[in-house]
């Protein structure tokens, strides 16, 4: 049997999609019989190919004529999904059936259906003449993907979907046998889904478009309104009232920022902010109450007296120093390499060295990151691959702790002496009456071996978000086998925090400028899926994100960088 290359390594993501027709190509006729001899050519490969239902191979006519340059590929594989039979699959490729490493000049796709009704579902193509380093503008990807969603759904049907929101960028690339890189970028546009007029979370139309103008992938969740009870708009209560009963303390935070994003006349620069942001949590529209999540957050105050002492590598014979030093395995025999990082070509110059030590017998690995030019150490890590069974901890989260602790004492930027340490705890909710529990997955303990700490630099008590570090204990050694330093910068002088604006008043700015909208989300519990929405009333990021100076009260918009316009 022939091999055929597996088309999923082959996209940046699983949710992707066709192209309207702007490729110069002349419209072939018989779809239905284009594809089936394509299907004919793959007769030695019978067993990956299941017969094409009626109603998906309909879809398939009308995809194929919007877009005729998938007649020209060959179908590798059609079947139904693995998992509930819900899907039908199809991929396609026209690379050649032999030396497929060497082949260039490629286009691959995938289709993806409702096997009953046929719908499409999901649509991905990657083509090396698409490829291109530059990035499609917001209006090319808005223009682009409009019209598709009209041509696909029609005029009626586009009415279905919201205004497009997102525009973020995406990059992937492949490096050639010889040498060479290929890459691709693309800009995610998504069309959400209305039900009375409000959007639902995560349901609709999200499209790809590339510089050329193609829609290069294509998601689409449906939603079947005649079976789903949808809550009324008119059973949520006003937002006045959700504002009056909100928690000031649980809406928003306060927070050091050294290099907040900031545009003067000259563009684009950093500056040091002291800022009011929202923590974005929904609000049940029939109650007012924030939507709970499982993961609770604690802080706890930590006083350091930092001994400043640095971690600096400048050399491979360094960085077996520093790994001897800290680990202890100078009497392990092994290589250190410096790894070769896939460098995209539209990403800045990458800042820092990645070092790897493996132990002859391979039971042993290293990891070090540090500066290019200073040399500075930001992470270093340790793991062993021999395989043990569970084992209950040795040493205790507060022993743990200790040892963490003290190494932050050794190592931290001499100006850290006071973190916030923050923890997750994980509290198990009631299972909702519409879970089907016999489908529910057995619970197991905790497999993780490390104790994870999470710090956070404090400055007159309030957390600088971009200086913080992480310690990982052994829970049987108790040593430290991962951590992670904040990058060091120059000397800043932060904003006094004294004489700042209140909570409330933030909070009544944010309210101004970012009014509280109903949304639809549908809530999920271990894998599955609620049988109706929730109604929600969540802040309005139609116009982008922002912030509240602390010091003036004034909402600053966080500005676009100067390529995602």
């Amino acid at each position: 049997m022939k091999r055929t290359r597996p088309l999923t390594a082959l996209f940046l993501s699983s949710s992707l999609m066709l192209t309207p027709s702007v490729l110069a190509e002349e419209v072939e006729s018989g779809t239905t019989q284009a594809a089936s001899a394509q299907t004919a050519k793959a007769t030695e490969t019978t067993e990956a190919l299941t017969p094409i239902p009626p109603t998906v191979q309909k879809t398939m006519d009308r995809l194929f004529t919007l877009q005729p340059k998938l007649k020209k590929l060959n179908i590798i594989t059609s079947r139904s999904g693995e998992e509930d039979n819900q899907r039908f699959l199809v991929d396609l490729s026209n690379r050649p059936e032999e030396g497929i490493g060497n082949s260039k000049g490629y286009t691959d796709a995938f289709l993806r259906f409702d096997i009953k009704t046929g719908e499409l579902l999901s649509f991905g193509i990657q083509a090396t003449a698409w490829a291109s380093e530059k990035l499609p503008s917001r209006q090319l990807a808005q223009d682009t993907a409009e019209r598709f969603l009209t041509e696909w759904f029609g005029t009626e049907g586009r009415k279905q979907f919201g205004k497009p929101t997102g525009y973020r960028g995406f990059g992937s690339a492949t490096r050639n046998e010889d040498g060479t890189i290929v890459t691709w970028r693309e800009r995610s546009v998504e069309f959400p889904l209305l039900l009375n007029g409000i959007p639902i979370e995560d349901k609709g139309v999200r499209l790809g478009v590339d510089s050329f103008g193609h829609i290069t992938n294509y998601s689409y969740d449906p939603v079947d309104v005649d079976t789903t009870k949808i809550p009324k708009p008119d059973t949520a209560l006003p937002i006045e009232e959700v504002i009056k009963n909100m928690t000031t303390a649980d809406s928003i935070s306060l927070n050091y920022v050294k290099e907040q994003p900031g545009k003067d006349s000259e563009g684009t620069k950093t500056k040091l902010a002291l800022r009011y942001d929202l923590n974005d949590f929904g609000y049940h529209a029939q109650t007012g109450k924030k939507v709970l999540t499982t993961v609770l957050k604690t802080e706890t105050k930590i006083v350091l007296h930092p001994k400043g002492q640095t971690l600096v590598a400048r050399s491979e014979e360094e960085v077996k120093q520093l790994l001897a030093k800290l680990f202890d395995i100078n009497s392990a025999t092994g290589t250190l390499s410096v790894l070769q990082p896939f460098d995209l070509p539209w990403q800045k110059e990458r800042r820092y060295l990645d070092y790897q030590f493996n132990t002859e017998d391979g039971q042993v690995t290293a990891g070090i990151t540090t500066d290019k030019k200073t040399g500075h150490v930001y992470s270093v890590s340790l793991s062993t691959n021999k395989e043990q069974k569970k084992q209950a901890a040795k040493i205790t989260e507060k022993q743990a702790f200790t040892v963490a602790r003290d190494f932050l004492e050794t190592y931290a930027d001499s100006s850290t002496t006071e973190l916030e340490l923050q923890q997750e705890i994980f509290e198990e909710p009631e299972i909702p009456s519409w879970v089907d529990k016999s489908k529910l997955p057995e619970m197991t303990d905790d497999q993780n071996d490390k104790y994870q700490f999470h710090f956070t630099k404090l400055h007159q008590g309030i957390p600088v978000q971009d200086q913080s570090y992480q310690v990982d204990i052994d829970k049987q050694t108790g040593k430290v086998v991962y951590f992670y330093l904040s990058t060091p910068t120059e000397k800043a002088d932060l904003p006094d925090s004294q004489n700042i604006v209140t909570k409330e008043q933030a909070l009544a700015t944010f309210i101004k400028h970012k009014p509280l909208k109903l949304k639809y989300i549908w809530p999920w519990y271990m894998e599955q899926q609620a049988s109706a929405p929730l109604l929600v009333y969540t802040w309005d990021n139609s116009d982008g994100f922002g912030y509240v100076d602390a010091l003036t009260g004034e909402y600053i918009k966080e500005p676009i960088n100067q390529e995602d316009e």
